[in-house]
């Protein structure tokens, strides 16, 4: 009964690492929801939480908004399928917006995130495997 109980303590182990990594992982949605806002051009000031789409429907050429880390750096997005790279946003049957692919900023603050159900929902490297 000896390897029993060396499975058992090996398993309980393991189950507190788990727990333990759960509880210390990164909520994946948060923060507020993202509104979306047709303009004809960008504003001076971009408000937080609001993905400003730019062109007439459904001719949308650019999307900017505010980094939603916090650090108030202006992300502009090329939605032009012409050229590269190029994003695309989705208007929900839920009326929520999804924005792809991943914005991975690779300067400043580094965030990676996607848009989905007009929510971020932050990347990790677990992710990326």
């Amino acid at each position: 009964m000896r390897w029993f109980d060396a499975a058992a303590q090996t398993f309980r182990a393991k189950l507190r690492d788990l727990q333990q990594w759960r509880n210390t992982r990164p909520p994946r949605r948060v923060g507020p929801r993202i509104h979306i806002e047709r303009v004809e051009d960008f504003p001076n000031r971009l408000k937080a939480a609001t993905l400003y789409v730019a062109g007439e429907e459904p001719y949308a050429w650019g999307a900017a908004m505010l980094c939603p880390c916090g650090c108030a750096d202006v992300i502009e997005l090329n939605l032009l399928a012409q050229a590269s790279p190029c994003w695309s946003v989705r208007k929900n049957r839920d009326g929520s917006i999804t924005l792809v692919p991943s914005v991975w900023r690779t300067k400043g603050c580094r965030s990676h995130f996607l848009i989905r159900g007009s929510r971020i929902d932050w990347c990790t490297t677990d992710d990326l495997r």
